[in-house]
């Protein structure tokens, strides 16, 4: 078994740097099979509301949160906080709106993996985070997270109850969601200047494909649906309102037939 892992070792490093992401990601990361809906996907996998996510996040984010860690993500440890250049360009544009407060809408934000590396810049610019997650994770989160600044709300209703945000983050969340097409109707119609999508599957194909994403047992045991989207139904929601500013291919980078994708808009005037 050592020996079969450094031969996988030694094979990915051979590999040209535009294939080394791909390598990686198939190492870790595998999407299986084309399902007709989401109860059928759902009925073959632990879903995403498992308590070992949660378990393994929570410990991650304690670590960012004592400065022990840099950054996290699914509850990996990151060496560093790398610069997020499309994040920060929303939050620009965002703080640019009238009321010159950046107030956030994170919508799966977890227990904060987006805030944390950020919480420094964030104090001095007086701004407000918060994030809308499933109820064991808003537990946790207010328990344990909670502070002046960063929030956690079981819905978009809550989070508007309180606030009036002028960003709108969906980063690695669309395609967990059972119905992600209402989601997106339900929190454009409330006129969110900025909205910033990232880590987006799109397929190269006339129609959404719903597969199961199966994540290997190094980050932790666990398997769910998850959704690559049609680009140009995806794009329909924001046409009669908003126009998009940029768009990039993120580091989850591309496969035969689809890619990941990010995607930054901004609300038309009037």
């Amino acid at each position: 078994m050592k020996t079969l892992m450094v031969v996988r070792r030694m094979l990915g490093a051979l590999l040209p740097a535009p294939l080394r992401a791909r390598w990686r990601r198939w190492r870790r990361v595998k999407w299986e099979g084309d399902f007709a809906d989401w109860a059928a996907a759902r009925a073959v996998c632990t879903g995403y509301d498992s308590p070992v996510i949660l378990a393994r996040v929570l410990a991650a984010a304690r670590c960012v949160r004592d400065d022990k860690w840099a950054a996290e993500r699914d509850g990996v440890r990151l060496a560093d906080a790398p610069e997020n250049k499309p994040l920060q360009a929303a939050m620009q544009l965002a703080a640019q709106a009238p009321g010159g407060r950046l107030s956030v809408l994170d919508f799966g934000g977890a227990l904060g993996c987006n805030f944390w590396p950020l919480r420094r810049q964030l104090e001095v610019q007086n701004a407000r985070w918060a994030v809308v997650e499933q109820p064991h994770f808003v537990a946790a989160g207010r328990r344990e997270f909670q502070n002046d600044q960063l929030r956690f709300c079981a819905s978009v209703e809550e989070c508007f109850a309180q606030d009036t945000p002028n960003l709108l983050l969906l980063l690695s969340v669309l395609p967990y969601l059972p119905n992600p097409h209402a989601l997106l109707d339900e929190v454009l119609a409330r006129g969110i200047p900025v909205v910033m999508i990232d880590r987006t599957g799109f397929v190269d194909q006339p129609t959404d494909r719903l597969t199961i994403q199966r994540v290997p047992r190094n980050i932790y045991p666990a398997s769910y649906p998850c959704w690559f989207f049609n680009r140009e139904r995806f794009l329909a929601h924001f046409a009669a309102q908003y126009r998009l500013r940029d768009e990039w291919t993120n580091p989850d980078g591309e496969g035969s037939g689809f890619v990941f994708k990010g995607l930054l808009f901004d609300r038309v005037p009037g």
